[in-house]
């Protein structure tokens, strides 16, 4: 499955195919008017006008030559169509669609938000892929919709490397953080952040009792609280403000402007008509109650229907418990080092937002790749993790580098290559020897460095780290994570389970 910008041809046959899931899915809902009223909306003539000024950006979703879902957004940030084919549905290609659309916003258009106004039908699709509903069910002009929301800044999504795998962490505590904190809640968290830190100076341990200044422009209930401070969440430059950027890219809608990065650049396969669906489902958590810290939680994961009964539920149980991995090391089951970290916090804050890709999948096997942001205890702790999960279908098996590939000095030697020049650095991972690599790569990490990952995507199989340095370490090149691309021709001469390379023909 390919996720790109439409060429001004392809806009025609994007409109039709809009038009026949409206008439199927949503028009029956409409009153007459209102249908009518969406015809006028994607009228040829007013598409095409407006994608030629950039006013309107269409992506595609693409199953080789055949489109099988359309997705637009206004330059503002405003999805206004987001359709799929009746015979693609539940097989993700809306999940990809919406992380395509939201990385353009957030590196090309730059816009603090993104809104739309849903169809009820289609409402709780869009909270799994969090938005939040901002008002009412509303009716114009015979259209019904829910208008929701989600926020994004991107100024604080982490830069990337040279490849689209190997994501730079300078900056991370603060960007990650903020991230978070806005995906997670929006405006509401950056006010409740707030409010915790005036009550914390109100009397929390060791503050000494200081009081918010009522001059004080930090205070948000201070009159020097700028209400057009583009950082007020309730200034009307808030959704406003660099709008297309000025790095001197391309504008948007142009040919060229893809806004893919990272994860969401891994080109995935999914087979056609799978017996099975691969569903969403989320779990989502807000702690309104506690008042001197921030505990907020939106973790997303696929679901798996249509398989055996009693391998499918195993199946789904693991895939659940990598997505809520953190949650639970943090907040079901904290360690004494993250209740600590708390308890030490003058601004404690468990968080964790999880969004994740499935990156191949066929009648046999499924490979998922997890990213996760969030804080562990306090601002300082924030981070950002990359989790893989690969299981066999018929049995559930989990598969791990070790099972998959013989970890001698051949492998490492051209593994180590390839993740040099996936990070741009010849002095990466300089720090490790090959027994270290061997043994990091076989499951056993260092002080919770050098976590060993891979997953299987339309090219081949990546295999790599997720990079936990600790503060000051010299080693750190400021890499969150990092694979090494090999098709499936390539890794050949290190495959190991034949078993699980039968999966892949």
């Amino acid at each position: 499955m390919e996720v790109r910008i439409l060429q001004s041809q392809e806009l025609l046959p994007a409109l039709h195919l809009v038009w026949e899931v409206f008439a199927e899915d949503v028009a029956p809902s409409y009153t007459p008017e209102g249908v009518a009223e969406f015809q006028k909306f994607i009228k040829y003539d007013n598409m095409r006008a407006s994608a030629e000024r950039g006013e309107t950006i269409f992506f595609g979703a693409f199953a080789g030559a055949d489109l099988c879902g359309v997705m637009a957004v206004k330059s503002i940030g405003h999805i206004c169509l987001f359709y799929v084919k009746k015979d693609c549905q539940g097989k993700g290609i809306g999940r990809m669609l919406f992380t395509s659309v939201y990385h353009f916003c957030a590196k090309q258009l730059r816009v603090s938000r993104i809104t739309v106004n849903a169809a009820p039908e289609a409402a709780a699709k869009y909270q799994h892929m969090g938005m939040r509903q901002t008002d009412a069910e509303q009716n114009v002009n015979g259209m019904r919709f829910i208008p929701m929301e989600m926020y994004v800044r991107p100024a604080d999504l982490p830069q990337q490397s040279k490849n689209r795998t190997g994501w730079i962490a300078g900056g991370i505590v603060a960007a990650v953080l903020g991230l978070v904190l806005i995906v997670a809640g929006g405006t509401v968290l950056i006010k409740n952040l707030y409010k915790i830190n005036q009550q914390i100076m109100a009397g929390g341990i060791g503050n000494n009792g200081k009081q918010w200044d009522d001059g004080d422009p930090m205070n948000p209930d201070s009159p020097d609280w700028d209400d057009d401070d583009p950082m007020n969440p309730d200034s009307p430059l808030w959704d406003e403000r660099d709008k297309y950027g000025d790095d001197g890219g391309e504008t948007p809608g142009s040919a060229g402007s893809s806004g893919l990065s990272g994860v969401a650049a891994v080109p995935e396969y999914i087979a056609d008509d799978l017996s099975y669906e691969i569903e969403e489902d989320s779990y989502t958590y807000t702690d309104d109650k506690k008042q001197s810290m921030l505990v907020s939680f939106n973790v997303q994961y696929p679901v798996l229907n249509g398989l055996d009964a009693a391998v499918q539920e195993k199946i789904n149980a693991q895939i659940k418990k990598c997505a809520m991995a953190t949650v639970d090391e943090i907040y079901t089951n904290p360690s004494q080092e993250v209740k600590e970290k708390v308890l030490g916090s003058t601004n404690p804050i468990l968080a964790s937002v999880v969004t994740y890709k499935v990156s191949y999948a066929n009648e046999q096997f499924i490979s998922i790749i997890f990213e996760d942001m969030g804080a562990r205890g306090s601002q300082e702790d924030a981070y950002q993790h990359l989790r893989t999960l690969n299981i066999g279908l018929k049995d559930g098996k989990v598969y791990t580098v070790k099972d998959i590939v013989n970890l001698d000095g051949d492998f490492v030697e051209e593994w180590l290559e390839i993740m040099r020049d996936e990070a741009g650095e010849v002095n990466f991972l300089a720090e490790l020897d090959e027994e270290s690599m061997i043994s990091t790569l076989s499951g056993k990490s260092i002080d919770g460095n050098y976590v060993a990952n891979f997953f299987v995507d339309k090219d081949g199989v990546e295999i790599g780290y997720d990079l936990n340095y600790v503060n000051g370490d010299p080693a750190d090149l400021k890499f969150v994570w990092v694979t090494a691309p090999f098709t499936f021709e390539e890794i050949k001469p290190y495959q190991k389970d034949m078993e699980f390379w039968k999966f892949f023909g």
